[in-house]
């Protein structure tokens, strides 16, 4: 959601752009796009608080109750002034092969007593998340629906030979977002980078990447470009798409619209949606979450985009 920052809380931004490399299941290319606002407070690091915070999830597929582990670290940290959004991160459920679940976290500039999350099913199998409060994520279907890339060159034999595919695939993507003010026309840029590569040949994921369509650097859209086959030599590129903003979203493929989705009921969402938004406190609630205050989990509509 789009809200203006209060002027005494409003802080110079500092944008930093980070790119790392890691492995592909062994050896991958793992890009980070910075643009984080604000400083440290009282000496803490937010990333550190960020991840101590994620670590309070736990995610299980809904059938067969196989715990999905969290990628070890955030796939982006960013900031959004213009939406009230900072020391925004972005990470994924699953440690190996196509992340089940995307899940962002932020914070407004008007408050740091509360967590912002929007988590997104990214899998082709339903989960089930417990939060630090007493709310359960439990979408109830899968969203992710792969598109093949018409007349796209086969994947090619080697990693980064198929990483420049990758790349100029993401590159064929134009999107846009209706939000407020007055239901303006925002236009959303692609990250040059990938935020996550991954593969799972088993699964027949020959090479996969996760790239983010963005509002600055504000995650709005997941791109997953992914090579599926039953084997590398008959693999071809897939392309599939899903939300992580509430506004009206629309994707397009060579300037053609490929995906449209309407603004989210309520802004937020149900938990038994693919898509929720959802909120937390940011210090530790009680041990006893069960007893924890209903309005510790309602959202703020002033504060998402």
């Amino acid at each position: 959601m789009i809200a203006m920052p209060n002027a005494r809380c409003r802080r110079a931004a500092l944008a930093i752009v980070a790119l790392a490399l890691l492995p592909l299941t062994a050896s991958a290319t793992f890009a980070q796009e910075r643009a984080t606002e604000g400083a440290d407070q009282d000496g803490e690091s937010l990333l550190t608080m960020a991840k101590e915070h994620m670590g309070r999830f736990e995610m299980r597929r809904a059938r067969g109750d196989e715990e999905v582990k969290l990628y070890p670290r955030p796939l982006l940290t960013y900031g959004d002034s213009a939406r009230s959004n900072k020391d925004g991160t972005l990470w994924a459920f699953g440690d190996t092969g196509r992340p089940l679940a995307i899940l962002e976290l932020y914070q407004g500039n008007e408050t740091n007593t509360r967590w912002t999350h929007a988590v997104t099913l990214t899998g082709n199998v339903t989960v089930t998340m417990k939060t630090p409060v007493a709310a359960v994520w439990k979408p109830a279907a899968t969203q992710i629906e792969p598109v093949a890339f018409a007349g796209a060159e086969p994947p090619l034999d080697r990693e980064q030979r198929r990483l420049r595919q990758i790349k100029e695939l993401s590159r064929k993507f134009t999107a846009h977002e209706f939000w407020d003010p007055e239901n303006s026309r925002f236009e959303m840029r692609l990250l040059a980078q990938p935020v996550h590569r991954y593969s799972d040949a088993e699964s027949g994921i020959h090479d996969g990447a996760v790239f983010i369509l963005a509002h600055g650097t504000n995650p709005e859209v997941v791109v997953l470009i992914e090579a599926l086959g039953k084997t590398l030599d008959t693999a071809r590129w897939h392309y599939s798409l899903a939300r992580l903003g509430s506004a009206e979203l629309h994707v397009e493929l060579d300037g053609k619209e490929v995906w449209k989705q309407g603004r989210t009921p309520g802004v937020v969402g149900q938990p038994i949606d693919p898509y929720w938004l959802f909120l937390t406190p940011r210090e530790a609630p009680p041990a006893d979450t069960k007893t924890a205050p209903p309005a510790d989990n309602k959202p703020v509509p002033a504060e998402k985009k």
